[in-house]
C-alpha cells in the first residue's frame, strides 16, 4: 500500500472514533490556564481538525512557577501513542517534552516515532532537540535548523523545531508540527516565552555601566595669586618674636568616616 493511501486510511479511523463518539476529554492532572503576552506557557500535546486534543498538560507561570506531568496519552486504532508527557514554565523559561513517542494516525507502521522530543525557550532564545527519532524510515537528526519541512506532495507534512515570533515579541517553538491533508494538526512539545524574558530576570538591560568617581584629591593653593602680590613664603615670626597669625588657604578635602 502507498503512503498516501496508508494515510487516507488513517484519516479514515480518524472518521470514525468521531462518528463512534470517542472523545478524548482532558487528561487527569492536566490544567488549564490564560494569560497575556506577559507569561510563559507550554504543552506536551495539541491537536486539531477530526481530532481535538486540548493542550495537554499546560501550564504557565501566571502564579509563579508551574509544573504538571501526564504518564501516559494513548488512543486506540494506533493514533497516538506518548509517555511521560512534562510541561513547565517559570524563572523567564518554559520547557515541554514527550518521551517514547508513536504518532500513527491509523497507519499500519507508526508514522513518526522517537525516543524523546523536547522544545524549550529562555534568556530570548528558543530551541527544539529529537532523539532517535524517524519519519517512516527516514532518520531525523537530533538538531535541525529552525521551521525544517519534511513533505509528502499532497498529503501530509511535518515541521520540525517550528520557531514562529508573534506581534507582541513573544516566541513559540514546537518540536514536531504535522499537518496531515489539511484537516487534522498535531503539535508535539511546544513552548512560549514572553518578549523581554532574559538572564536578568526580564527587566530593562541597563545601557551603560554604572561610573564611579574617583576621590578629589586637596587642592594646592596657588603659588600666583590671581591679585598679583607675592605669595607668602611661610608664616615667619614677627620681629617681637609673636607668633605670626596664620594665613588660611582654601582647600577640598575628602569626607571620610
Amino acid at each position: 500500500m502507498s503512503r498516501k493511501k496508508a494515510v487516507a486510511g488513517g484519516i479514515g479511523a480518524l472518521s470514525a472514533l468521531l462518528v463512534a463518539g470517542t472523545v478524548l476529554a482532558p487528561t487527569a492532572g492536566a490544567t488549564t490556564h490564560t494569560g497575556g503576552s506577559d507569561v510563559n506557557s507550554a504543552f506536551a500535546i495539541s491537536a486539531s481538525g477530526l481530532l481535538t486534543i486540548k493542550p495537554t498538560p499546560l501550564v504557565d507561570d501566571s502564579d509563579g512557577y508551574s509544573q504538571e506531568s501526564v504518564a501516559r496519552l494513548q488512543l486506540p486504532a494506533n493514533l497516538v501513542d506518548l509517555r511521560l508527557l512534562n510541561a513547565q514554565a517559570g524563572a523567564g523559561s518554559a520547557r515541554a517534552s514527550i518521551a517514547d513517542l508513536k504518532v500513527g494516525l491509523g497507519v499500519g507502521r507508526p508514522l513518526l516515532t522517537a525516543s524523546a522530543v523536547e522544545a524549550q525557550c529562555g534568556n530570548g532564545k528558543a530551541s527544539s532537540s529529537l532523539a532517535k527519532a524517524k519519519i517512516g524510515d527516514v532518520k531525523l537528526d537530533v538538531a535541525v535548523p529552525p521551521n525544517t519541512a519534511v513533505k509528502v506532495p499532497g498529503v501530509l507534512s511535518v515541521e520540525l523545531n517550528k520557531q514562529v515570533t508573534h506581534k507582541d515579541g513573544s516566541v513559540t517553538v514546537t518540536a514536531v508540527s504535522i499537518n496531515v491533508d489539511g484537516i487534522q494538526k498535531i503539535d508535539l512539545a511546544s513552548a512560549t516565552c514572553a518578549p523581554g524574558d532574559d538572564d536578568n530576570g526580564g527587566g530593562d538591560t541597563p545601557t551603560s555601566q554604572p561610573t564611579t568617581s574617583k576621590p578629589t584629591k586637596p587642592s594646592k593653593p596657588s603659588a600666583s595669586p590671581s591679585n598679583g602680590n607675592s605669595a607668602p613664603a611661610g608664616d615667619k615670626p614677627l620681629p617681637n618674636g609673636k607668633a605670626p597669625t596664620p594665613t588660611p588657604v582654601k582647600a577640598h578635602l575628602d569626607v571620610t568616616g
